[in-house]
């Protein structure tokens, strides 16, 4: 899939890889590569949404903390907030594509970074790729893949009414046994 978005409309894009694209510099310079004229008080909002001023707070430098090519220094959980972060900075990006932006996180940062994510994902259109299923009855329309191939679409009810491969994935989540015939 290639999609040539140009410069008049890149701005209206953040897109967040499960890997990290942090880049060698600051903390602060990194979260400026999508807003340049952002305060340090506007990153630091950014970072608290992104649960990730608990720990930037902490270091030495904090927001002018110089990080490694690819965040060299930081976990990749903390490397991914901080790429969370970045994206909520502007809030002109009004199309939002998440690959994974929970990976590295344990359940409960995951969970708080939820609660805050959520209020920023209203009025936007979001692309939201993820395994951990919690966070599929906050989804508008679903779109289930196995092996590489759209195999069910709908909402959140409308899968769960159908009682195929979405309902399977969402009770062995739960913890249930699944019988096939």
């Amino acid at each position: 899939l290639s999609v040539d978005v140009n410069a008049d409309t890149r701005h209206l894009f953040a897109y967040v890889p499960q890997g990290n694209t942090l880049l060698s510099g600051t903390i602060a310079e990194n979260m400026r590569m999508v807003r340049e004229d952002a305060t340090d008080d506007d990153i630091i909002e950014a970072l608290k949404i992104a649960c990730a001023w608990e720990f930037v707070e902490k270091l030495p430098d904090q927001v002018n903390t110089v990080l490694g090519e690819r965040g060299k220094g930081l976990s990749e959980g903390q490397a991914q907030r901080i790429a969370l972060a970045r994206a909520f900075l502007d809030p002109e990006r009004r199309v939002m594509i998440f690959d994974e932006p929970t990976a590295h996180l344990d359940i409960e940062t995951e969970l708080e970074l939820k609660k805050r994510m959520l209020p920023l994902m209203e009025n936007r259109l979001v692309f939201f790729a993820t395994h951990r299923l919690h966070w599929m009855k906050q989804m508008d329309y679903i779109l289930v893949l196995k092996n590489g191939k759209l195999i069910e679409q709908g909402t959140y009810q409308q899968l769960l009414d159908e009682h195929g491969y979405f309902t399977e994935l969402m009770d062995q989540t739960r913890g249930k046994e699944i019988t096939h015939e």
